[in-house]
This record gives C-alpha cells, structure tokens and sequence, in this order.
C-alpha cells in the first residue's frame, strides 16, 4: 500500500519529468490524476458535457503551465484541482442562461455520507446531520468536502484554499468537534426505542 505521501512524490516526478517533455510521464500524470479531477467536477457539474469540457480544460491548463509549476510550494494533485476549482467558477460566472454560481453549493450533502461515522444511528441522523454541516461556514463545509469526499490531504487542501496546513487543521478538527456535540444532543432510534420500553 502506498502512503499519502508516496502519492505525492510520484505525482511531482512526473510533473519534472512531463515538464521535460517525457510523453510517457504525462500520459502517467493524466492517468493518475484525471479519477480525483473528473470526480470533482461532476460533484459540481450536472451537466456531464460541460463537466467532461472542463476536465479536457484542466488538462490542457495543466499542460501549459506545467513548466512554471513548483511541486516545493503545492502538491500537484492539489494544484490540478485548483485550476479545476477555477474552471468551474469561470464556467458558472460566464454562463448567462445559470443562476449565480455558489461554489459551496451542495457542500453540505456531499459531506454527509462520509461524515455518518460521527453518529451511532447514521440513517436516523441524516437530517440533522445535513442541518447541522448547512450551518458550518461555507469554506469550513469545502474543506470537509476536499478531505472526506474528494480524499484531499490537509496540505492539498491549504494550498487549494490558500490557507496554512494548520489552519485547515484546526478548522476541521473544531467543525468535526461541533459536529459531535450537536449530534450527541439528536435522540438515535436506539434510544426513544429503549424510552419507550
């Protein structure tokens, strides 16, 4: 198995060697990266045409810029998805036939399923749940959804949302605190049941 960080290692010595024109690594790069990328815009895209366009534009981004890119300050998987991230914005703000794009969007539902961990009766917490992470602060929601749903490290998520690694950190492990707390106020089935007896 490989660890998170030997991901990262291989992801930027493909991108020195791409950038060096080695086809074969590119082709590697893409292969490596395009699940994380297209699984990203789809959450965020409904219309599959437009979400596989923007995934050929990542890509084609990423080919351009490739030569400038520093795998010292960012991890590459966390950069791609930054131009994802951008390319959707752009996509929304440029189309005149779209409601006004906000980018947290479903944030809170894409959080849910990955979150059911923090209660012991998750079917019947759902909801609360749900209420509970639509009441986190817009980018603290982002966050959970990088780390949980698109499996984004604290260090891809900071460079992402131009945050430090400790204050990613730290946001998460306090909105994953509150969450407890508020959860553990939400009766399970588990209990009214054994009230009722």
């Amino acid at each position: 198995m490989l660890l998170p960080w030997s991901h990262a290692h291989t992801h930027a010595r493909l991108a020195r060697r791409a950038a060096a024109g080695d086809v074969a690594a590119l082709g590697a790069l893409y292969r490596a990266l395009h699940p994380a990328v297209h699984a990203y815009v789809r959450r965020r895209v409904a219309a599959p045409a437009d979400a596989e366009d923007l995934v050929a534009r990542v890509f084609h981004r990423l080919l351009e810029h490739l030569s400038r890119f520093d795998p010292a300050r960012a991890p590459v998987r966390g950069w791609v998805l930054t131009i994802a991230r951008n390319l959707v914005i752009d996509h929304f703000r440029t189309r005149r036939d779209h409601a006004p794009f906000d980018e947290h969007q479903g944030d809170e539902i894409a959080v849910i399923e990955p979150l059911a961990w923090l209660s012991d009766a998750p079917d019947e917490r759902t909801a609360a749940l749900r209420e509970h992470v639509r009441e986190l602060p817009a980018t603290t929601r982002e966050m959970l959804t990088l780390h949980f749903t698109d499996d984004l490290h604290y260090r891809e998520i900071a460079a992402l949302l131009g945050f430090t690694e400790a204050a990613v950190k730290q946001r998460m492990a306090r909105a994953l605190r509150e969450l407890r707390a508020r959860l553990s106020t939400v009766p399970s089935a588990k209990g009214a049941a054994a009230h009722a007896i």
